[in-house]
């Protein structure tokens, strides 16, 4: 299920120093040990993003090419220890936009959010979707190569995959019923042959099934 709306998160201009002055906190040495990496990630617009942190805070900068700073996500630095679970995680780089997953509890659904990649402004947030979990740390991981995100929508009951660059989508009925804590984690792959969609996925009484989605059938809008 996807939540449909546009938000703009508080942005803030940074004053012009060097990152790794702002990446080790003198008074907690287990903060340094459990923090996320504060390496560089520049993008396919020259954009860099990266984490900074100090002994008070702790944040995650966007940065364009134009030297503008903009900060696009905060963590309390009580739960530094939790930053890779409920600050962003880069999911994927699209044309105009990156995707982050953030929120995550300890066994439940994740939030994931498009980021406009030039201005640091939300586009839109999601709830879990499927089969898109990339964490090299959690079971049945994989890198994420496809250039659209599949979701599931009630009332009515539809997969529905969103090509994110061209705002195009395909909608499949779906009428199975997933009672599951995460129904989203009952798919389990996903597979793209001469734009057939094939997704796999587990019922309730362990039967597995696949449904298939002609993307020929992409559409504006949702």
């Amino acid at each position: 299920m996807t939540r449909h709306f546009t938000t703009t998160l508080l942005l803030f201009t940074l004053p012009t120093f060097g990152q790794n002055n702002h990446c080790f906190c003198d008074k907690d040495t287990l903060m340094n040990e459990a923090m996320v990496s504060c390496d560089t990630t520049t993008f396919s617009n020259n954009a860099k993003l990266y984490w900074q942190y100090n002994c008070d805070s702790i944040w995650l900068t966007l940065e364009n090419v134009n030297g503008q700073k903009n900060v696009i996500d905060e963590v309390p630095d009580e739960l530094y220890g939790y930053t890779y679970r409920l600050g962003f995680h880069l999911i994927k780089e699209f044309d105009k936009t990156i995707l982050f997953r953030s929120g995550c509890p300890a066994n439940g659904p994740c939030i994931y959010t498009l980021i406009d990649k030039n201005n640091g402004k939300t586009i839109e947030q999601f709830d879990q979707l499927i089969c898109i979990d990339t964490d090299a740390q959690w079971n049945d991981a994989h890198k994420y190569d496809f250039d659209f995100i599949v979701y599931l929508t009630s009332d009515p009951d539809n997969l529905v995959v969103y090509f994110v660059d061209s705002g195009q989508t395909v909608k499949k009925t779906f009428t199975e019923k997933l009672t599951g804590i995460i129904p989203q984690h009952q798919f389990n792959k996903m597979t793209l042959e001469k734009n057939i969609l094939t997704i796999s996925y587990v019922t309730d009484d362990d039967v597995k099934k696949n449904i298939t989605i002609n993307l020929n059938d992409k559409k504006y809008g949702r």
